[in-house]
């Protein structure tokens, strides 16, 4: 269902700074409880927006802070830029975390949701809330039974949920058991439950799947920088720390991680007022990590750019060297030569590149990548451009309206563009943006569940039919939970066929 998207929706009343986002509990339905198993209708409302911001700063003085990215912004100290401390990225002042003070100085204390975080209890996947784009909401959410991989004729029992103990931060309170139907298609969130040496509260970090395991490398939790690799089992959600030999890697964050077959390219980064140009090879069968000796020029140290794999070469554009921003383009042979060198060269393409950025995502699409959103430090972007790596020409395509976005994600799931949570320039957000690539249009469905509270710097992959959402950052609070969005009928979606982008447009 395509809408037309506007204007946002009304956020809630504000609350002082230092509290936290937190989800609203629903309450029981009681004709529920008696079995009722009336079938609801969902009215799915049109996603609203405000206009592209652009918003310039003022009253920065370059070089007044140092590596502080994760303070909090005084109320006196507030200006009308919603970047102040992302511009640090391109002073050198700071880097890509800086836009939690940003958010702070922007709204001269930060807006921050009434709704109340729930888990579940033993019987219970996830909460009653329906976290959609909707302006009325769906039929409350309630837990599948059964397996994720049930056959079709189990689907009727499938619709059937029930509800279980639900805890808040306040205290404990046990529900009633309460059935009703629920769209078996329908998308839902969940905070999964994982076992074994999780993570620790992280941003900025990278996560990877390389076959059925994902990779988490890097990292920071405001305080300390991470070097550490963590891999999670997708069948058994069990996290192990592994031991890795080799070439030592810094700690880093705001780097980026590319799967090549079974090894993880991790290239950039860097560590309060450091920047690194330096490429390792994690080869995750040996563990062992080697430092790639460059043929050639490389590309300058830099944080916050993207990469991917494509055709034999990891390509690398944008992000920020302390100093500005950049739009170039490199890639390096994923394989080395006969003296053991990894071969860089810069790009010329065609077309006019997109402005300098970071803090944005670049998704390949067939032989195409598509750039979204991101920021230069001075304006948060909602712009979408198009890179041909055959002929390496670059194409610009007006969306509209132009939703802006950084620090967010972008995966690709068949031919939409699922855009998830992030900082639209004003606030953090937990909206799942769906941009269709034949249409060229941004698409909303209800999704069921606990969603994750609104965050940016946060990691995602997509593995067998589900979105992996692990950490980030909301302006106050560094994050170590992973959610996962089930993407249920729309797991199908990779197996459509081929496609143009804006064929149907």
């Amino acid at each position: 269902m395509t809408s037309n998207l506007s204007s946002p929706t009304s956020p809630p009343p504000p609350v002082p700074s230092h509290l936290v986002y937190k989800q609203q509990q629903s309450s029981t339905n009681s004709q529920a409880e008696n079995n009722a198993y009336q079938r609801q209708s969902t009215s799915p409302r049109t996603v609203e927006r405000a206009s592209s911001r652009g918003v310039r700063q003022a009253g920065y003085v370059p070089g007044s802070s140092d590596d502080d990215e994760g303070g909090r912004s005084s109320s006196d100290a507030a200006v009308p830029s919603i970047l102040v401390s992302v511009a640090a990225m391109t002073l050198g002042a700071s880097d890509d975390e800086a836009l939690s003070a940003a958010a702070a100085a922007a709204k001269s204390g930060a807006r921050s949701s009434a709704n109340k975080r729930v888990s579940r209890g033993a019987t219970s996947e996830f909460s009653q809330r329906p976290h959609t784009n909707n302006s009325k909401h769906p039929p409350p959410p309630l837990p599948v039974h059964g397996s994720r991989h049930a056959t079709a004729h189990n689907s009727m029992e499938l619709s059937h949920m029930e509800l279980g103990a639900t805890v808040t931060d306040s205290a404990t309170t046990t529900m009633h058991a309460a059935e009703a139907r629920a769209p078996t298609p329908a998308m839902y969130w969940k905070q999964t439950k994982t076992w074994g040496v999780r993570p620790p509260k992280m941003r900025s970090h990278t996560l990877t799947v390389i076959g059925s395991q994902v990779f988490v490398f890097g990292g920071w939790n405001n305080s300390v920088c991470y070097n550490d690799v963590y891999v999670l089992d997708t069948e058994t959600m069990f996290w192990s720390k592994m031991h890795t030999s080799g070439d030592e890697v810094p700690p880093c964050r705001a780097h980026t991680a590319t799967a090549v077959g079974s090894r993880l390219f991790v290239f950039g980064g860097g560590d309060g007022t450091q920047y690194f140009a330096d490429l390792y090879v994690l080869d995750t069968k040996s563990y062992v990590w080697t430092k790639a000796r460059p043929a050639g020029v490389a590309p300058s140290p830099r944080r916050t750019h993207t990469c991917f794999h494509y055709n034999g070469y990891v390509y690398l554009f944008g992000g920020g060297d302390g100093h500005k921003a950049l739009n170039d383009l490199w890639r390096v042979r994923a394989e080395p030569t006969a003296q053991n060198t990894f071969e860089w060269e810069e790009v010329e393409t065609k077309g006019g590149r997109p402005f300098p950025r970071g803090y944005h995502t670049s998704t390949l699409v067939g032989n195409q990548v598509v750039v979204f959103g991101g920021s230069d430090g001075q304006e948060c972007f909602g712009d979408t451009s198009l890179l041909n790596l055959d002929s390496m020409e670059w194409s610009h395509v007006s969306i509209d309206p132009p939703l802006t976005r950084l620090a967010h994600s972008a995966t690709l799931v068949g031919m939409y563009l699922f855009v998830i949570c992030g900082h639209d320039g004003a606030d953090y957000s937990s909206q799942v943006l769906m941009l269709k690539l034949d249409t060229l249009r941004w698409e909303t469905r209800a999704i069921y569940g606990s969603a994750p509270i609104p965050r940016g710097y946060h990691a995602c992959a997509l593995h067998d039919g589900r979105l992996f959402l692990h950490g980030g950052y909301n302006g106050q609070e560094v994050f170590d939970d992973m959610f996962v969005l089930e993407l249920s009928s729309y797991s199908y979606l990779p197996q459509v066929p081929e496609f143009v982008i804006g064929c149907h447009r």
